[in-house]
Order: C-alpha cells, then structure tokens, then sequence
C-alpha cells in the first residue's frame, strides 16, 4: 500500500497550530509566502509518493551490501537520490551564503515528515547531511566552511557523525580513537561502528564527523575533538581527490532499515585518514550536540512519518476488510467494529499529537536562532525543553502505534507483503538512535527541568493553563478535554515539586524516575497540542466532516489516551524504591 502525504492536515498543524505565522514574521523569512509553502508542501508529498515510496519495500528486502568495490545499496536508491538532489530538495533549509534556499526549519520539517514515512532508510542520509552542515555553520573555521558546505549543501556530497565504537556506546568518556597532529591536518586512527550511511554508492563524497582524542587530552569527555574526515581527500580546488585511509569493512544485519546501510568504519589501517579539527581542541562534544540535537529532532520526525504511514495503511485494509457482522446481522467491514475504531483512534490521537509538538519545536528552534531579543532566548528555552520530548516521545509513540497497525491487520500484519510490518521493524532503530529514550528521560528531568527548578516548564505549562482558558465553551466534547487537561496539569505540577525535592536528597532519583516523568510531560503535551487543534478548527479550511471529526479525535485523547498519567504518577511516588533494592542476582 503506497504512502499519500497528509498535506492538508500538515497546512493545518504549521498554520494553526506550531507557529509558523510567528516564524514568517521574522526578517529573515519575509519572502516565504503561502504560494511558497504550498508549493513545497504539494511538491515534497509527489517526491515522496512517486519517488521514495516506490523503492521502500523493494531496498527493504534488497539492502545494502559491502562489495570488493565498496557498499552498494538497492536499485534505484541512486537514481533517487540523484534526483532529490536536482529538485533541489536537498538544499531547502541550507544556508544561502553556501548556494541553499534558506527556507524556514518548520517547513523543512514537514518534508522530514514525508520523506521518513515514504523511505526511512533513504531520508537518513540528507538528513545527516543536513545535521553535519548545522555543526559546521556554526563551528567550523571559514576555511572549512568554505570548502565542504556548498558540496554538502546541495547534496553532491553526503555527511555522517561517527560516535560509537565497540567499546563505547552512551558513554563517550571511553573513545579511543586517537589524533595525531600532521602539518596543518591531523591524522587520525581507531575504529567507528553503527555509522548510519557511513559508505554508499549515492554521491562522490562523504564527510565524516569524527570524535578523537588528540596527544596529552584530558580523560573522559573533556578530552574529546571534533574532526572533520573525508572519505576522499578533497584538493585545493575543491575536487575530489585520492581516496583517504578511511573505509567500510561491513555491514549490520538490521531489525529494520535495510536499505540505510550501518558501517563499521576502520580509520587510519594505513598511513592515518586525514582530518581537520571542528571548533576548538578538547571540545569535541559540545560541536557534535549541535548535529546531535538536530538529528534527535529529525529522527522524532521520521518517527512520526512512519507512524503516518502505518494508519493508512491500518485505515484503509479496515475499510475494505469484510469480516464479522454488524448489530443488525448483516456482514461488515472490520471498521465498523468497536475495537477496531479504538486502535484507529489511538493511532490518529497520537500522531497528531506527536506531528504538533515536533513542528511546534522546529518552530521555536527558527525564532531561537533568527529572532533576538527575549523572544529568541525564551524561544532557544522552549526548543531545548521540547528536544528530548519530541525524540522520545515521537518514537515511542511510533512503536506503539505501528504495532497497532500490525494488529488492526491481523494476520495479514504479520506477512510482510502488507507493509505493516516493515513499518514496525523500520521504526524500533527510533527509540535508540542519538541517545536511547532512558538517555532523553534523563536529559530532560535533570538538565531541563531539576537544573533551572523547573522555570521554563513552568512557563509552559502557564501557556497550557491559558490554552485551556481560550477553548470554546459551546462543544462539549472540547470542554471534555479541557477538564481532563486541567486535572492532569495538577499532576504535573505536584510530581515535578516532589521530583525537584526528592532528587536534591538523592541524585539517584533522577534515573530511576526519568523514564516515566518524560512520559507524564509528554502526555500532557500531547494534550496541548489538542486543544489548539480543536480550538483552530473552526477557521481551518477543513470541511465540516473533517472538523467534526478532528473535535472527536480531541476528546478520544482526552478519554482514552490522558488517564495514561495516572500511571505514570503513581510510579513516580515510589522513587528510587525497589529498583536499588532489588538482588541484581535475580534480573
């Protein structure tokens, strides 16, 4: 079943809901009409319906694979990409000054969307292309800037971040990989894996973004660098030169993404691959959170392409099912059924909860960085709080919801030809990538929220409390889901006070709490993001029908998927808890 983009509802969540009304205000985005954005919009969703679609199932059962020659992936994979280049999509959001169109990040964020639900394992190599420009505008000399971004811009060559090694995954402070200083370059050597699309047949070139240790660097991850390392050497002019002494040496044999090929990277067998230093020595890893958190947001955007993808796929099988009979006896589509519109809903409640809160991100990100003033510093508060939510919580929410398109199929979802299972294998690699979600729950319970006393969540939720106060008091349905958002703000507010208090007796509390606490927030945001919804519908430009339904999804969440805090409240209490007494003997 192949994948349509739902421009219209993504014209409704970028107008009415996210905030790009505030983002085209800014100077810097003036020229960004509604023309513009609709022809991207409509432009992004025939790519990836005519274009990626096409060749997902076909690279998912194909893969990519290690030649004598290099890795070569699926056909069609670099006609693809060839062409995504030539349209020019790969070049959206770059910077003008390095020949890019300088477009806003929520509208090419939308396009993230898109591409992830046609071909995920494809839309992960623009995308750290794009993430390795962000780390480079910002730290790399003029002189790198200048010689790697117009390539990397317009897609002629691609980009990677290369972190991992056998022996250190989450925990950075263990790299080994090691640089040595070699005339106006530096020589690098170790050994790199899971690096996503680290070698391919696509474009001439690779730029990788390596974390090494240079001599005499103090231990842990205070001594990392960042490195800039082509695959092939690039001259003076610009062109590609011999090949550097860096090289895939295998492929993974992955759950999902078959076609995105994930390389274990030998560096430096020989002479030593060639480098260049990114920001400054020994801070290695503030230049690499600048991709990083950028990618978080990408992968929450694939994350919820996919989950896209798995409803309409879900919706369309229980529209033409016929199975069972219907209250007057007569035989009818599995739609029809009770259970089966309950498992719809919970898919549709939570990816349009999750397709707000990601643009309403991408947004506060394109204010923090082009706006000034307090509106940017309280917008740069905003996207770092809503970060870890949206690479969590998309994903989270992913899985679920492609697990339900797998069981609203039956045993149709467990026969690949369907397509519902490769959305639910594709989608697991999203809890993990850039920082596994117990990483993001602790990122944003001990960072974002027990650092600063919980300022800028409390800030949120007063734009929450405001958000119920400007509902509409005609529908009860919308008023439904005020009342239920009233009653889980209390929670919110009475666990993050005891959480804030009980950490500062017990740091511990941290990660045993962190987990479910992201949950709680997420969920209410989730339930922000509903209530602009129905309270914008009306002066939306979807029919009556679509209204209608809209209001009833909105109160679904509030039924069916808010009493979910209650849970995780109560989980909360409990602390540390068990968890430090139970006999690690017995686990």
């Amino acid at each position: 079943m192949s994948y349509t983009a739902p421009v219209s509802h993504i014209r409704f969540v970028l107008e009415k809901i996210a905030g790009f009304q505030q983002v085209r205000a800014l100077p810097a985005f003036r020229d960004v009409t509604p023309d513009v954005v609709e022809a991207v919009l409509e432009g992004a969703g025939r790519f990836a319906s005519d274009v990626l679609d096409p060749i997902n199932a076909s690279g998912d059962r194909v893969g990519s694979h290690v030649t004598p020659q290099g890795v070569v992936t699926p056909a069609g994979f670099k006609e693809a990409y060839q062409r995504f280049v030539d349209d020019g999509w790969n070049s959206l959001g770059g910077p003008t000054a390095y020949g890019g169109q300088g477009m806003p990040f929520i509208l090419h964020a939308a396009t993230v969307e898109m591409w992830g639900a046609a071909n995920m394992a494809f839309a992960l190599c623009p995308e750290l292309g794009s993430g390795a420009i962000a780390a480079l505008e910002q730290h790399a000399t003029p002189e790198l800037r200048d010689r790697f971004l117009p390539k990397l811009v317009s897609g002629e060559w691609t980009g990677t971040m290369c972190l991992t090694e056998p022996q250190s995954g989450s925990d950075l402070s263990t790299v080994t990989t090691r640089a040595e200083p070699h005339g106006d370059a530096w020589r690098l050597y170790g050994r790199k894996i899971y690096i996503t699309w680290g070698e391919h047949d696509l474009a001439a070139n690779t730029i990788h973004l390596v974390l090494a240790r240079a001599p005499n660097a103090p231990t842990g991850v205070k001594g990392l660098s960042l490195f800039l390392v082509p695959r092939f050497r690039v001259n003076a002019d610009g062109s590609v030169g011999a090949a550097n002494d860096i090289r895939c040496v295998s492929v993974e044999h992955k759950m999902g993404i078959h076609a995105s090929p994930t390389c274990v990277l030998a560096i430096g067998d020989g002479e030593g691959a060639e480098g260049y230093l990114v920001g400054s020595l020994h801070q290695g890893l503030p230049c690499m959170f600048t991709m990083m958190n950028y990618m978080r947001l990408g992968v929450g955007l694939h994350a919820l392409g996919i989950a896209e993808r798995s409803y309409q796929i879900a919706r369309r099988y229980a529209a033409d099912r016929v199975q069972g009979r219907n209250a007057q006896g007569r035989p009818t589509v599995i739609l029809g059924h009770a259970d089966v519109r309950r498992m719809l809903l919970t898919m549709k409640a939570l990816l349009q909860a999750s397709r707000g809160l990601a643009y309403t991100a991408a947004a506060a990100l394109d204010v923090a960085q082009y706006g000034d003033g307090a509106a940017a510093e309280a917008a740069n508060e905003r996207a770092e709080l809503l970060t870890p939510i949206v690479k969590s919580w998309c994903s989270d929410m992913a899985i679920e919801v492609t697990s339900l398109g797998v069981q609203v199929l039956g045993g149709m979802g467990f026969v690949e030809d369907a397509g519902a299972a490769q959305c639910y294998r594709d989608v697991r690699i999203t809890a993990i990538y850039e920082g596994t979600n117990g990483i993001q729950g602790q990122d944003l319970l001990g960072r974002k929220v027990l650092r600063d006393g919980g300022r800028a969540l409390t800030r949120l939720i007063k734009e929450i409390h405001l958000a119920i106060e400007a509902l509409p008091a005609t529908d009860p349905r919308i008023q439904s889901l005020g009342a239920a958002m009233r009653r889980a703000l209390t929670s919110l507010e009475a666990s993050t006070q005891a959480l804030i208090a009980a950490a500062q007796a017990d740091p511990a509390v941290i990660g045993a709490t962190a987990v479910n606490y992201l949950q709680l927030v997420s969920y209410v945001c989730g339930g922000w993001q509903w209530m602009l919804a129905v309270t914008h519908v009306q002066d939306s430009e979807l029919s009556a029908g679509e209204e209608s339904a809209l209001i009833d999804c909105g109160a679904f969440y509030a039924a069916h998927i808010l009493p979910r805090i209650l849970t995780h409240c109560e989980i909360l209490k409990s602390g540390v808890g068990i968890l430090n007494t139970t006999n690690s003997e017995f686990l």
